[in-house]
């Protein structure tokens, strides 16, 4: 029975003195660091390698274009399209007045306004006959065909007048003003003759007796005429 008393007090012991070993300060023999301190606590320190840094972008603003209405016109009249910017040029259409064309130039002196008729031929109309849907003024200055030069010296050379039989004659030359294939004569406004472009000269042998007379010539291609050339007659009396 004594034995079995002791036992447990034993084992109390055992452990006060496992304890105490491992008290701060504690001896082991001497040989132990008295300059050691209490461990700090363990920190974990985390590192993230071989990620990719995202470059910045730039984010797109919304842009919106509005497209400009392209250039038109709409004849107010009906309207004669010519090959060029004046009524020196040849016709090429006749269009109605309410149609809407498409405008491609414009006349240096902004009178004319370079179209697309409905064929798809450029032709130019006036722009007294025509409205805009906007200003024309920075569109390109159209190009077209050559005109025929007006005649040069033109001048009555001989005329015989004879009052007694009342009768008249005039004769007119001129030289070339370069382009032309023919040259028309016109008398008091109506056209008498025309003539190859190799030709010089005009007799006019039933000249109006006792009127003065207005001689004109105009040079012609497959463009257009130039303008006249004017010579004034005066009467045979």
């Amino acid at each position: 029975m004594k034995a079995g008393r002791e036992t447990p007090f034993a084992i109390v012991f055992l452990i006060l003195s496992i304890l105490a070993c491992n008290m701060p300060g504690a001896g082991g023999g001497g040989t132990g660091d008295s300059s050691a301190q209490p461990s700090p606590g363990v920190t974990y320190v985390v590192v993230v390698e071989d990620t990719a840094t995202a470059a910045p972008t730039d984010t797109p603003i919304p842009v919106t274009v509005t497209a400009q209405n392209p250039p038109k016109l709409t004849l107010t009249k009906n309207t004669n399209c010519r090959l060029g910017p004046s009524a020196f040029y040849n016709i090429v259409d006749q269009i109605a007045s309410g149609k809407e064309l498409p405008v491609i130039g414009r006349s240096e002196d902004n009178e004319w306004w370079q179209v697309v008729n409905a064929t798809g031929r450029e032709c130019w109309v006036f722009t007294e006959n025509a409205t805009p849907n906007q200003d024309f003024g920075s569109l390109v200055i159209g190009e077209a065909p050559p005109l025929p030069g007006v005649p040069l010296n033109f001048f009555v050379v001989d005329q015989n007048c004879q009052s007694a039989q009342k009768k008249f004659s005039v004769t007119l030359s001129w030289s070339s003003g370069g382009g032309e294939t023919a040259f028309r004569i016109y008398r008091d406004g109506n056209r008498v003759v025309e003539y190859k472009a190799t030709r010089f000269n005009f007799k006019d042998t039933n000249a109006p007796y006792n009127k003065n007379i207005v001689y004109e010539i105009e040079a012609v291609n497959e463009n257009g005429t130039s303008a006249k050339a004017t010579q004034i007659v005066p009467a045979c009396k």
